[in-house]
């Protein structure tokens, strides 16, 4: 006897989240609440104000006619320019991006499928080749690419798609994925892709890219490219000029989390998280909050050294004379080789867009 399946749209209206809801205890919701509360502020640097200058900088581009005396048009756009943001993995680029885009009152549904927005953020697969890349993008432009298509093809829709979307702002990021291996013919199709985005009479656009410093080596070997392209480097940080304002928003972190903070006599606490996260901003705040769950966590009424070493640990796996935080000789250990194999062992996700957070400044 041939049984009868149910219809999918039976199946849609079975609750498939509240057996999740039921299994977090209370304790659980405890520790969301608090390590939410964490996540929605953000760090604002001179770095913010650097991307937000460039990105008005797109915009008036963008508005400006190639011929000033006709009127304007799709064939009356001037040729695109852009914007290079440069730093190491974990630095905070596309943090600061995404801080400066999710708001922006000129890219009203920036990030949400369908809003129609005229910025689309491109996350760059890893690893990836120029025939990957286009497909990527065409993905990112809401066109479905399950069909495998040649190099030419899929840059020829891309432009196309663009003009038919009227976006107006292309970010790649991770576009160093794409320089991973390869060869100087290849650099040079790659490099002669990003121009014609810019320079196209059909639809130009503006470029935003971000990546590592190759990212900066490759395009700075193009003429053209180098007179298009201005760059916001987002340098490592220094201890000895960055530790005081480290510690003060550390402090403050623990304070917001309901935490006291304890600092151990010659711990060299604010040093060692600095050297831990390889002297990368974004790292040294995603180690800091990885810790004030920790403490959270196991109820603890202070924060200290102690959940660092722990959240390390947890975090990289490796034994004490390995933990930044445990090890005595933690100024010989090199935190991006551990990071670095972290990174290969992780595979990148398509990154969302930050909510609204409440923003922090500190002297720097």
């Amino acid at each position: 006897m041939v049984r009868k399946t149910e219809h999918v749209s039976e199946l849609e209206t079975v609750d498939r989240l509240g057996p999740l809801k039921a299994y977090l205890k209370d304790e659980d919701d405890r520790v969301s609440a608090v390590m939410a509360k964490l996540q929605a502020c953000y760090i604002e640097s001179e770095r913010d104000d650097a991307v937000g200058e460039q990105v008005t900088r797109l915009i008036r581009n963008a508005l400006k006619k190639r011929y000033p005396k006709r009127p304007e048009g799709d064939e009356n756009r001037r040729a695109g320019v852009g914007f290079v943001v440069v730093g190491g993995s974990g630095s905070g680029k596309t943090a600061a991006l995404e801080r400066v885009l999710v708001d922006h009152p000129a890219f009203p549904g920036y990030g949400i499928e369908g809003s129609g927005c005229v910025f689309v953020t491109v996350l760059v697969p890893s690893p990836c080749t120029l025939t990957q890349l286009g497909d990527a993008t065409l993905e990112a432009l809401g066109y479905d690419t399950e069909k495998p298509l040649r190099e030419n093809e899929a840059w020829k829709r891309v432009r196309k798609l663009l003009r038919r979307k009227r976006v107006m702002f292309l970010h790649f990021d991770d576009v160093h994925n794409v320089l991973q291996n390869a060869h100087d013919r290849e650099i040079k199709k790659i490099q002669a892709t990003f121009r014609n985005l810019m320079i196209s009479r059909v639809w130009p656009v503006q470029l935003v890219l971000s990546g590592i410093q190759e990212t900066l080596l490759i395009f700075q070997k193009d003429r053209q490219l180098k007179r298009r392209l201005k760059y916001v480097m987002f340098d490592d940080l220094v201890a000895a000029d960055d530790a005081a304002w480290i510690g003060d928003a550390m402090k403050d972190f623990a304070e917001a989390a309901g935490l006291k903070y304890v600092e151990r006599a010659g711990s060299t606490i604010v040093d060692r998280l600095i050297h831990a996260a390889a002297y990368q901003f974004g790292l040294v705040f995603e180690i800091l909050l990885d810790a004030i769950e920790v403490a959270v966590t196991a109820k603890s009424k202070t924060f200290g050294i102690d959940h660092l070493i722990e959240a390390y640990a947890e975090r990289t796996a490796q034994p004490d004379e390995l933990n930044v935080f445990a090890s005595p000789g933690w100024q010989t250990i090199d935190p991006s080789i551990i990071f670095e194999k972290e990174n290969e062992q992780v595979e990148k996700s398509a990154k969302k867009p930050v909510r609204k957070s409440e923003p922090r400044r500190y002297d720097r």
